[in-house]
C-alpha cells in the first residue's frame, strides 16, 4: 500500500515542483516595423464575384523580431475592394540575444483601394533560441508601389506582447 502511494504521489509532487517555473513566466511588450514583398505565386482566380490571389511573401523586420521571414498569404478581394487575407511564415532571426526560427500565422482586413491593412497574428514553434517562445501581435501596415523584384510592396508595425516558456 505504501509503495503504491508513492508511486501515485511522486509524479504529483515533481508536477507541482514545476508550477512555479511555469507561473514566473510574464508577457513582455513586442513592437517594431515589418517590410514584406509580394509575388505572385499564380494568376489571379476569379471564384463568384469574389477574386482570389495566392502570393509568396518575404521581407524583413525589425524591433523585437529582427530577421528575414518567407511564407504565403491568400487574399480574398470582394466586390466592394474589401479583403480578407491570411497567411503564414517563417521568421529566421532573433529576439535579443536568442536567435532560431519561428512560425508565425495572421489573418486580417484589408482595402484594395487604399492598400490598408489590420492583422493579427500569434507564432511559436520556435527552434533553438526561440524555442518556448509564443506571440500575440496586431499588425498594420499599407501595400503600395512595387520595390524591385516584387509584384507588390508594403510597410507596417507591430504590436503585442511575447511570452518566453520553459
Amino acid at each position: 500500500m505504501k509503495t503504491k502511494l508513492v508511486k501515485i504521489m511522486a509524479p504529483l509532487v515533481v508536477a507541482c515542483a514545476l508550477l512555479p517555473v511555469v507561473a514566473t513566466a510574464r508577457p513582455e511588450p513586442a513592437s517594431g516595423g515589418f517590410f514584406p514583398c509580394f509575388n505572385y505565386a499564380g494568376p489571379p482566380r476569379p471564384v463568384g464575384e469574389n477574386l482570389i490571389i495566392t502570393f509568396n511573401v518575404t521581407g524583413t523586420s525589425t524591433g523585437t523580431f529582427t530577421g528575414s521571414f518567407v511564407g504565403t498569404e491568400m487574399d480574398v478581394v470582394h466586390r466592394d475592394g474589401s479583403i480578407n487575407l491570411h497567411g503564414s511564415l517563417v521568421l529566421t532571426g532573433s529576439v535579443g540575444n536568442n536567435s532560431g526560427t519561428l512560425i508565425f500565422t495572421y489573418e486580417g482586413i484589408g482595402n484594395a483601394v487604399t492598400g490598408h491593412e489590420n492583422l493579427h497574428g500569434v507564432g511559436g514553434h520556435g527552434t533553438d533560441g526561440l524555442a518556448g517562445v509564443h506571440v500575440n501581435i496586431t499588425l498594420e501596415g499599407d501595400v503600395g508601389a512595387p520595390n524591385p523584384g516584387c509584384d507588390l510592396s508594403a510597410a507596417g508595425s507591430y504590436t503585442g506582447q511575447i511570452l518566453f516558456a520553459p
